[in-house]
């Protein structure tokens, strides 16, 4: 099996908790995600969801296929988190097509703030890597925004086959 360059966003670009999960994997360096916008959905865990003019920045890792099972069990994966082919950016202009984990449906469509722990394990991991902490405060307020005003992301409507008896 092959190795994987995976993009990390949330609590893996932590270098401490990568360690621990994942000591044979190889930190490349700071890229960024155009167009997706860093999110807090579910129980209040990190996403990226696509967003036009919008960038997530994060670290890309290379897994050994060991190290990818281990955060296959960490991200819940296949049921809260799915693997999903995304495309960073160096700092040169490369672009560099990756594995990164998205938050599944249904629990990607409810913003939820996260545990003040959890956003700190990030927060540790933008300043340890030089990430601007700017974009994960403004991922945290427009949580909170969307929370208070009782934003949800409908569903697209279920095929007839689906839905349940008519009333």
């Amino acid at each position: 099996m092959e190795e994987t360059l995976y993009f990390a966003y949330g609590s893996n670009i932590n270098l401490e908790q990568m360690e621990h999960r994942c000591p044979d994997a190889l930190l490349v360096g700071p890229v960024t995600l155009q167009n997706y916008e860093l999110q807090f959905r579910g129980s209040g865990f990190a996403t990226v969801a696509p967003k036009k003019d919008c960038v997530v920045h994060g670290l890309l890792w290379n897994l050994t296929p060991s190290c990818e099972q281990s955060l296959d069990r960490y991200e819940g994966y296949p049921r809260h988190y799915i693997k999903e082919a995304v495309t960073v950016q160096t700092a040169d202009g490369s672009k560099i097509p990756v594995m990164a984990y998205i938050m599944a449906e249904p629990m990607c469509r409810q913003p939820a703030l996260p545990y003040p722990r959890y956003y700190r394990t990030i927060q540790q991991g933008f300043e340890a890597n030089g990430l601007p902490v700017d974009s994960l405060r403004d991922a945290w307020s427009r949580t909170i925004d969307e929370v208070w005003s009782g934003r949800i992301d409908k569903p697209k409507r279920a095929p007839e086959r689906n839905r349940g008896p008519e009333r």
